[in-house]
């Protein structure tokens, strides 16, 4: 009697992890910076650092499905971002515990890190859409207010670039929340239904 040989198809497909990614980086980045602002009350951090370490995790989990994807654009924004996102929300509930205090020239320096890798991001979505490319330009605004807003505050100034740093922050938070709709909808429906504008 022959042996029989049975085979599984296993379906592999994964969707798009960057709507999720993004969904998750707008919110928090909506509510952040009415923080940023100053529009929010003494006690905001009760919302602000868990949502900032739940997008985080939610993040990281776009940054191992964009690798498994091979889409290595997704998987360093997501994983990087997600670490700003992980490291913001220890180092704000640190503070609040009172684990230690806040070193704000270590802050500025970390601030300028993540500013020097949003310009190598914006650089790189100059092939992708209108859309991307607005939002990670935004956001580039959004690091470099709060660079050197900081850097005023540190040498005794008076600025409200920290303030700016977080009217733009809530432009930029709908703008990602823009993309998460366009991606989303176009799944949803078969076809475009928000425009991103193609780079021609």
């Amino acid at each position: 009697m022959a042996e029989e040989t049975t085979f599984s198809i296993v379906n592999q497909a994964v969707a798009d992890p960057s709507t999720v990614g993004l969904a998750s980086f707008g919110i928090a980045l909506f509510t952040l910076s009415f923080h940023n602002a100053g529009l929010l009350g003494p006690n905001d951090m009760s919302i602000i650092v868990p949502l900032a370490f739940v997008t985080g995790l939610i993040h990281f989990f776009a940054c191992l499905t964009g690798f498994k994807k091979n889409e290595l654009f997704t998987a360093v924004v997501f994983g990087i971002y997600g670490m700003f996102w992980m490291v913001y929300s220890f180092i704000n509930l640190g503070v609040v515990l009172k684990w230690y205090e806040l070193d704000a020239k270590a802050l500025l320096i970390f601030l300028i890190a993540y500013t020097i890798f949003t310009v190598i991001i914006f650089v790189a979505t100059l092939v992708t859409n209108k859309a991307v490319i607005l939002t990670l330009g935004v956001l580039l605004a959004v690091f470099l207010c709060l660079d050197f807003g900081l850097v005023a505050v540190l040498a005794g100034q008076e600025t409200k670039l920290i303030v700016w740093s977080g009217y733009l922050g809530m432009v930029d938070g709908l703008l990602a929340l823009y993309l998460t709709a366009a991606g989303l909808l176009a799944t949803m429906f078969g076809r475009a239904v928000l425009p991103v504008g193609p780079v021609k």
